[in-house]
């Protein structure tokens, strides 16, 4: 069966190499977002480290090494300015990160961009140059505007002592984005395993009929299981290299993204040595066990693929699943723990995935009830027969409609604040992911959709019916689910966020309701250009 299955890759078959092409895509874009979000984590925990000590005040009087303050306000040629003052009150083997010795009073350290532009400074701290230049050790980014000044005596009421130069204390801003970063990894989750399962669906009306047949040459359940992993591990492997090695490509672009206090150093978002074996398993994994949760029925009914038996209506208890975000949402309240509210919007965004086939099933259903033309019934007979295959490749294109209407409610104003300006980038940034996801799944869909209704298509062109037709029901088969479920869910992304706000809506002006519209408009542009790149394989496919 592994010969077998590696076979099987070399020579898919016909409609084959589009349906591997198209897993190869999604699986790498899977294995890139993946890499860039444990990269940009822990590049963000690294920034923390090297200068988390600037706002320490863990020391106490009788045992610290030193008085620290921040003075805030300074600007250099229109730019904020970092500036913090030292007084050391006992000798230290180890110095702030980035320095070769704690300054001593009228000593003045500065970062390489400072140090570019220290004419201008000069006369306020009385010397010519500065004592050192502040190395990447000690700097959130290439760019930072930095002073660390030695003073005799702390001007201050309420000093912070340090306990040590060097010591593991969160920056507060690192610290606000990395409670961001939670939420936003929370948000991308789900459109991310939507792509996950579009990768290694995209051909699964394809593979099910192969499989079937070979349980009814004889083959047993755990040999065509097996088959399907071998092949969809090998699929997947492949595209995580891709993605890996189109991460390393990228690195130096995304290192240009000033989130957090300005660009990154390039070290900083380099994959570790552990993530690259971690990216490398877990896609391959995620891969085989959404394929293996796919080919269910065939390992249990062979004959009822073959005779294209129609699947079991879903139920419509899962309605009850969306009552459990809100509420979860509303009682905690923006003031609770990290870890409660990120379980209660994964519940909301679940609950979307969940009762997602069971809306386009009644939508199905209601299509083919009420058409009047041969376009609708053929499009509500094809969601109402098999709507989690309908719902698969939109799947990743109406969660981003949850995203989209959850943040909407919380977008940060236009001030300059440096936290606000912050929260404002990882908006767009989130969205940027988002919506690649969605692209790369809808993409892959339209590969994946043609493949599955290659073989009614051919009985229908064989029966008389023009290929127009067909096409056009696809191309409306493939839109209702956008229009019909995307559209409520983002909404219901909209109430979740006002049930965790308590009604509150952050975002001002009308950023909110700009970002929806765009978010419907993306939507069915995605999707009409999907259409239209799924024609040509369903035209080839279903060809006599």
């Amino acid at each position: 069966m592994t010969d077998l299955g590696l076979r099987f890759v070399r020579r898919p078959g016909p409609g084959g190499r589009a349906a591997n092409l198209a897993a190869l895509g999604a699986t790498a874009i899977v294995a890139l977002l993946l890499t860039f979000l444990i990269a940009g984590s822990l590049g963000l925990a690294q920034r923390s480290d090297r200068v988390g000590w600037r706002s320490t005040d863990e020391g106490t009087a009788d045992g610290a090494v030193g008085i620290l303050k921040e003075v805030r306000g300074k600007q250099l040629n229109g730019d904020p300015l970092t500036v913090i003052q030292l007084q050391s009150l006992k000798p230290s083997n180890q110095p702030p990160p980035g320095l070769d010795h704690v300054p001593a009073p009228g000593e003045v350290f500065v970062s390489p961009e400072v140090a570019k532009q220290w004419s201008g400074l000069k006369g306020e701290y009385g010397v010519d140059k500065p004592t050192g230049v502040i190395t990447d050790k000690g700097l959130a980014s290439p760019e930072e505007l930095v002073v660390v000044q030695g003073v005799a005596k702390i001007d201050s009421n309420y000093p912070n002592y340090v306990g040590s130069w060097v010591n593991d204390t969160k920056d507060d801003r690192v610290y606000a984005l990395l409670i961001a970063v939670a939420f936003g990894i929370i948000l991308v989750l789900f459109p991310l395993l939507s792509l996950v399962g579009q990768a290694a669906g995209v051909a699964a009306k394809r593979r099910e009929h192969r499989l079937a047949a070979l349980r009814l040459a004889g083959s047993t359940r755990a040999q065509v299981l097996w088959l399907s992993s071998v092949e969809q591990a090998v699929l997947g492997f492949a595209g995580a290299v891709v993605g890996l090695i189109g991460y390393v490509v990228l690195t130096p672009l995304i290192a240009l993204i000033p989130l957090g206090g300005g660009r990154w150093y390039v070290s900083d978002i380099t994959p570790n040595w552990w993530t690259v074996p971690l990216v490398l398993v877990a896609v391959p994994v995620l891969s085989v066990i959404s394929a293996l949760i796919g080919l269910g029925r065939v390992s249990i009914t062979p004959l009822g693929v073959v005779r294209g038996q129609t699947r079991k209506a879903t139920s419509a208890f899962r309605l009850v699943l969306l009552l459990i975000g809100p509420i979860m949402l509303a009682t905690l309240g923006m003031g609770a723990a990290i870890v409660p509210l990120l379980i209660a919007i994964g519940f909301g965004a679940l609950a979307v995935r969940i009762i997602g086939p069971w809306a386009v099933q009644m939508i199905g259903k209601i299509m083919a009830n009420t058409s009047n033309g041969p376009v609708p019934l053929l499009a509500g007979r094809r969601l109402a027969d098999d709507p989690k295959g309908a719902f698969r490749p939109v799947a990743a294109l109406v969660l981003s409609g949850f995203v989209t209407g959850f943040i909407s409610v919380f977008i940060p104003g236009g001030d300059s604040d440096p936290t606000t300006q912050d929260m404002r980038i990882g908006v767009a940034l989130l969205l940027g992911l988002v919506f690649l996801t969605v692209a790369a799944s809808t993409a892959a869909g339209a590969v994946g959709t043609a493949l599955d209704q290659a073989k009614p298509a051919k009985a229908l062109r064989r029966a008389g019916v023009p290929l127009s037709v067909i096409e056009r029901s696809a191309r409306l088969a493939a839109v209702t689910p956008v229009l019909g479920v995307g559209l409520p869910v983002v909404g219901f992304g909209a109430l979740c966020g006002l049930a965790l706000s308590g009604g509150q809506v952050f975002t001002q002006g009308n950023t909110g309701i700009l970002l929806l519209i765009g978010q419907v408009v993306v939507g069915l542009v995605l999707v009409a250009v999907a259409g239209t790149a799924g024609s040509p394989v369903l035209r080839k496919a279903s060809a006599n």
